[in-house]
């Protein structure tokens, strides 16, 4: 059992769902974790400081009783000094203590403690948690500055290069990150892409900060500009970067083609599909060949605050488009997203509903003036957007069609999965079905398009193995590039091993999934996993879990929306393998000896 408090607040762990933490819960375990033992007198008053402190500790009561549910033991000991138990694994505390330890390089999630959740009614704990947010980010930092100099010491700078890209990602203007990639570009033999780092560097600075790099930055760049070429000995153990950096759109034709189609016409475009299949890749990548385009993007702690991915768009465009007029109305309504704009008495949000129409009408307002001349807005990881987000989303879709058609607005182009439960997702095939958006949808790539990827690679050794690669992965580019780096860097290339360990960004793709199943969905999958390649149906399925078939059916269902089944066996074996992997060796042992008995049926349409 895992407790994350970076990037939200949640339980999770293969085989459970995952469950969201109660706003006062998830403080308190972040106070005992973080502070270690508290008397119960300081954590009431701390976190029911308005009520009396008979009430508050009833409450706190209650909150334990809740921790207690949630995970299923309790979490926390002591009676009237409390503490978090030692052996409860808790990301914030694996960071926290790595570092006390020196041993920096361990980054067991990442994102703000608490991400989505606020105290406005707790000041002292409000204060609390703005200072361990600035703490924790600059503790994340420091692992990733501290793996990334592990790493490149160690010579394996493709892992380096990773870790600087996810250093970037948390602070987009962190000179050091960007010196990072330049430094790692150049050893890995291209002097041109850490040139275009440099490039990107003195862009995001004067665009964010209206500064200029540093002395040292600048240095940097003259020093590669200069230079001819990486000396032969750095260059021995990196990975082509036709590997590292691979060309995605290989086999992805035919949705390229239906995205012309959809642009000729003027309409937004839907590109969907699960993880790791290309979308992002593939929305970019038609966004930027259209012109003057803006990537905005909703991010996994959006969902639970309301309309959090709009108020980060609307600060985006107009962070871009300072200069935008807006009439005291709008800018009225605006503060219900932005505070800032109204001083001391901003508007409440979420609006109430006889008000919602004006606030709405204030959004297209300003996105008309501030969007005016651009090609394209790009929306990527739509599925984490908050229900108020993605009901204006919807709203705006269908407000501005016809000046979308007409080209006087840009074209929407978002990207969703379909591995996600998302709470907008039938509304948002429905748009599809009106016509107010183009469905495109990506699947793996088939078996020939995967040749051409591995051959794109131009590493001949791969070829060999492209059929293995394909049935492994079974066509998921996210999947066949990790596996491909893993068969190189382990010294494969030539020959696929039996066994081969999940790699690790495949890995956490499929632990989400699996992490989100039912019970009966996810007994299923570990039956599907002992069968391997044989195709099981569904009556022998039901009979092997002693089961009603309504009930497998129901789970095979679920199953098939999380892309981990296709036909009647697991998508690939990629699935099984981390499936299997934590289950005891009795627990294999047994579901193995039940599938000796000879299975066999059809698949469930």
């Amino acid at each position: 059992m895992r407790v994350e408090l970076l990037g939200g607040a949640r339980v999770c762990g293969v085989g459970v769902e995952p469950r969201r933490l109660e706003r006062k819960t998830a403080a308190l375990l972040a106070w005992l974790v973080l502070e270690g033992e508290t008397s119960r007198a300081h954590l009431a008053g701390l976190l029911w400081p308005e009520s009396p402190e008979a009430t508050a500790r009833n409450n706190l009561s209650q909150a334990l009783r809740r921790l207690r549910e949630v995970l299923g033991a309790s979490a926390v000991e002591g009676r009237e000094a409390l503490s978090a138990r030692a052996d409860l694994w808790v990301d914030a505390r694996v960071l926290k203590e790595s570092l006390a330890r020196g041993a920096p390089t361990a980054l067991p999630s990442q994102g703000e403690l608490l991400a989505g959740l606020y105290y406005d009614d707790c000041e002292t704990l409000e204060d609390w948690l703005r200072g361990w947010r600035a703490r924790l980010h600059g503790l994340q930092q420091q692992a990733l500055e501290a793996r990334i100099r592990e790493e490149e010491h160690e010579g394996r700078l493709h892992p380096a290069m990773e870790a600087a890209q996810r250093l970037l990602a948390m602070e987009p203007t962190s000179e050091e990150g960007f010196r990072h990639l330049m430094r790692l570009h150049y050893r890995l033999g291209d002097r041109a892409a850490a040139l275009r780092v440099w490039r990107q560097c003195e862009e995001v600075l004067a665009r964010e900060l209206g500064v200029t790099p540093s002395a040292a930055t600048r240095r940097l760049a003259n020093e590669l500009g200069r230079a001819e070429a990486p000396p032969p000995s750095a260059r021995q153990p990196a990975l082509p970067l036709t590997v590292v950096h691979p060309p995605m759109l290989v086999g992805r034709e035919p949705e390229w083609a239906r995205m012309e189609e959809a642009w000729a016409a003027r309409r937004p475009m839907l590109v969907v599909g699960p993880a790791g299949v290309g979308k992002s890749r593939l929305l970019v990548d038609f966004a930027r060949s259209r012109g003057d385009w803006l990537l905005l993007t909703a991010r996994p702690g959006d969902f639970d605050v309301p309309f959090s991915t709009h108020a980060r768009s609307l600060r985006t465009v107009l962070k871009r488009r300072p200069d935008v007029v807006m009439e005291d109305w709008v800018r009225r309504e605006l503060s219900r997203l932005l505070p800032e704009l109204a001083g001391d008495s901003p508007l409440p949000l979420p609006p109430p509903p006889e008000e919602k129409a004006r606030f709405f009408a204030a959004i297209v307002q300003v996105l008309r003036e501030a969007l005016r001349g651009m090609a394209v807005v790009a929306y990527d990881d739509a599925h984490y957007s908050d229900r108020g987000s993605s009901e204006l989303s919807l709203y705006l879709l269908s407000e501005l069609q016809e000046e979308m058609a007409a080209g006087r607005f840009p074209l929407f182009l978002a990207s969703q999965r379909l591995d996600e439960q998302s709470w907008g997702e039938d509304l948002i095939r429905k748009s599809a079905e009106v016509g107010l958006a183009a469905w495109v949808e990506l699947g793996p790539l088939g078996p020939e398009a995967v040749r051409a990827l591995l051959e794109a690679m131009e590493v001949p050794a791969l070829e060999a193995m492209a059929d293995d690669i394909a049935r492994y992965t079974d066509g998921n580019p996210l999947f066949i590039v990790d596996t491909v780096k893993h068969l190189l860097e382990s010294g494969h290339a030539g020959r696929f091993p039996a066994a081969l360990a999940p790699p690790s960004r495949a890995r956490a793709v499929i632990e989400q999934r699996l992490g989100r199943l039912s019970t009966e969905a996810l007994r299923l999958a570990r039956a599907l996993a002992v069968a391997r390649d044989e195709d099981v149906g569904l009556d022998a399925s039901a009979a092997l879990l002693e089961a009603p078939v309504d009930r497998i059916a129901e789970a095979w269902r679920e199953l098939e929306a999380a892309a981990l089944v296709r036909g009647g066996r697991l998508s690939h074996p990629l699935v099984a393998e981390v499936l299997l992997a934590p289950l005891p060796i009795a627990v294999r042992e047994e579901l193995a000896a039940r599938h000796r008995t000879p299975l066999h049926g059809s698949a469930p349409h």
